[in-house]
């Protein structure tokens, strides 16, 4: 199974071994013989791909790059951030952006995840994708027709050829570029007036005017003038009124105006009305049972009114079914973004869900592809906040929490921080940290990495063959060998290394690096967090214990129902699987605060706190626990 479809629990944990542990640290240890940062890649990624040369030229093909021998002979990870690039900037393809960008972007719950999720995207998700993106296109086109042709036939009931600049702009513009025409027209006194009502008025009122109030302002404008043409006799009046009713009742359903139409008789009138409507609508039944009378009345009232409430109920009736069919495509846009754990997607459909037809057919059409990334991960120091988006994305800002974020690698999927040093393990297992200011270079450490660990000046990995490796003074010290055998997790803190084990015990060693006096600290546990002298363990039962000490010291039981547990100075953090995070400072039995709910995932430090909510929003706060929480927002580019 891959990460789409597994629980998201192992993220957090991960992060919280990486951004809590990195403390501070200052004991020297003796640097022994490690694996070298030039030998041959371990990732799987480096090795080959899941998708063959086939399948990639099939995408390849789809947009045009057939020819493109660079991009098809990319690994899977690479091959779709070069479609990526290729769609990115084209409205056409943006429901292929979105699927590339969650599949680039997957979740790394495990070594293979993000490897899973593009190679599905090569074998099946970019060509459902481009489907989704031809029929929205379609749906598109055909909306701008409807819309075009009520429009047209709006505008003609004022004798206004509906231009380019009334057919393409919003309804606003629509309504705002009517009420100039007739602003000095003394004919249209009563459509200058429910112009300038739709104009100062909302959404809704703009969209009636459209659709029906411009031609009933316009008809009574029309009987107005008639009725006062003293030059007319009743019988003038009566035929020139009749005239008015065919040419509205004509311009309102489409149908071209013409001397030789308005001449008809009645009766001859509804049955080019009955031969000119869609068959099944209400206009077209209307007309129909017009024409089988043989009462005069029954003709007129149908030129005069019947018409007009018939088209009247095929717009509600249409409108009934476009937002039938646009809460169908949303609630699919919110199954595809919980299945790709796209939490600010998920939440932005079950908002507009929650809204009217106006909210669902707004974020459909625009709001879905304005969504910026998720948060994924925080990691903090005392000074320092390092931010992870779901695209890939490393930010730090120095200083306050108002700070700049400043862009420090992409197409990463771990970041970690420590004093003056900033690691980041990108997408591909390679692992880099930088030491000194936020602009620095970097120097890499290792290839084939799944976990990196940063402790003041201890650097600490675990490679995809899950050994454990640290390191301790510059940058480029050599490593250490850990443990003889597999290392599923690594925390560091001072002069303390933890691992876990697959079979899920903790052990815990105090001193250099190279020291080999590991002790059993519990079993049964999924998470180990260090942080200076105490350890914290979250047992498969989900209690999570910590001890102050020495390594032999007793275990205190901190709390129940945790999915996450976090250790600083003196602090204890838990996000509980209900989502409530809660916090405590001084020892081990103090008492707790309630600091966020809806959470899923937290870091810590002495004197901040961050959280990322279930719709991937960060919020961190800085000082007190119950200091409040500053939000960051997903953005695109948070700089």
């Amino acid at each position: 199974m891959t990460s789409i479809n597994r629980a998201v629990w192992a993220r957090p944990l991960l992060a919280a071994g990486v951004a809590v542990a990195a403390l501070t640290a200052t004991t020297a240890g003796t640097a022994q013989a490690a694996p070298s940062t030039q030998a041959a890649p371990f990732s799987a990624l480096a090795e080959g791909s899941l998708a063959s040369y086939d399948q990639k030229l099939a995408v390849a093909v789809k947009f045009g790059l057939g020819d493109d021998f660079a991009l098809l002979e990319k690994v899977d990870r690479d091959f779709v951030v070069g479609i990526w690039n290729h769609v990115k900037d084209d409205p056409a393809h943006a429901e292929v952006r979105l699927a590339a960008e969650a599949a680039f972007s997957a979740e790394p719950v495990e070594a293979d995840s993000v490897d899973q999720a593009c190679y599905q995207f090569i074998v099946t998700g970019v060509f459902a994708a481009f489907d989704r993106d031809l029929a929205r296109v379609k749906r598109e086109a055909d909306e701008k027709r409807v819309s075009d042709l009520a429009r047209s036939a709006a505008a003609a009931s004022i004798d206004v050829v509906a231009d380019a600049a009334l057919l393409d702009g919003s309804d606003a513009d629509f309504v705002r570029l009517i009420w100039e025409r007739v602003a000095e027209d003394a004919k249209w006194p009563k459509v200058k007036a429910a112009a300038r009502a739709a104009r100062d008025g909302s959404d809704s009122d703009r969209q009636v005017f459209i659709a029906t109030g411009l031609a009933e302002a316009a008809h009574q404008d029309v009987d107005d003038r008639i009725a006062a043409d003293e030059a007319k006799t009743e019988a003038e009046k009566a035929a020139e009124r009749a005239r008015a009713a065919k040419k509205l009742a004509a311009n309102r359903i489409g149908l071209t105006v013409t001397d030789e139409l308005l001449s008809l008789p009645d009766r001859d009138f509804v049955t080019v009305v009955w031969n000119f409507a869609t068959e099944g609508s209400e206009v077209h039944a209307a007309a129909v049972a017009a024409a089988r009378s043989l009462d005069a009345a029954v003709w007129k009232a149908f030129i005069d009114t019947g018409i007009h409430a018939a088209k009247d109920r095929d717009i509600q009736i249409a409108l009934a079914k476009k937002e039938a069919e646009d809460r169908r495509l949303v609630q699919a846009i919110l199954d595809r973004a919980t299945k790709n754990s796209q939490r600010g997607l998920a939440t932005a459909a079950r908002a507009a869900l929650a809204g009217d037809a106006n909210t669902v057919a707004d974020f459909l059409r625009v709001g879905q592809f304005q969504i910026g990334p998720d948060v994924t991960q925080f990691a903090v120091t005392t000074t320092r906040l390092g931010m992870l988006t779901a695209d890939g994305t490393a930010y730090v800002k120095e200083g306050g929490l108002d700070a700049t974020w400043v862009k420090v690698y992409t197409n990463v999927k771990q970041i970690a921080l420590a004093s003056n040093r900033i690691g980041v393990l990108t997408n591909s297992g390679v692992a880099l940290v930088k030491l000194g200011g936020l602009s620095a270079g970097w120097t890499q450490q290792q290839t084939g990495v799944k976990q990196l660990v940063l402790a003041a000046d201890r650097i600490g990995i675990v490679r995809t063959d899950n050994i454990a490796y640290a390191k301790q003074g510059a940058l480029n010290a050599g490593w250490v060998k850990l443990y003889d055998t597999a290392v599923t997790q690594l925390a560091m803190s001072g002069t303390r290394i933890g691992i876990l084990r697959p079979d899920l015990v903790a052990l815990v060693k105090d001193g250099t690096t190279a020291s080999t006096n590991w002790s059993v600290q519990q079993g049964a546990v999924k998470q180990l967090v260090l942080s200076g002298n105490r350890i914290g363990v979250l047992r498969t039962d989900n209690v999570a214990y910590v001890k102050e000490g020495a390594l032999n010291a007793s275990w205190v039981t901190e709390h129940s129902a945790v999915k996450q547990l976090t250790l600083a100075g003196t602090r204890i953090g838990v996000v509980h699987t209900d989502g409530i995070v809660r916090v405590k400072e001084g020892g081990l039995s103090a008492l707790w605060t309630q600091v966020r709910t809806g959470s899923y995932t937290m870091a810590l430090e002495t004197n901040r706190i961050a959280v990322i909510a279930n719709d991937g929003v960060g919020y961190v706060n800085s000082g007190a626990v119950a200091a409040p929480f500053t939000t960051f927002k997903m953005a695109a580019n948070p700089a």
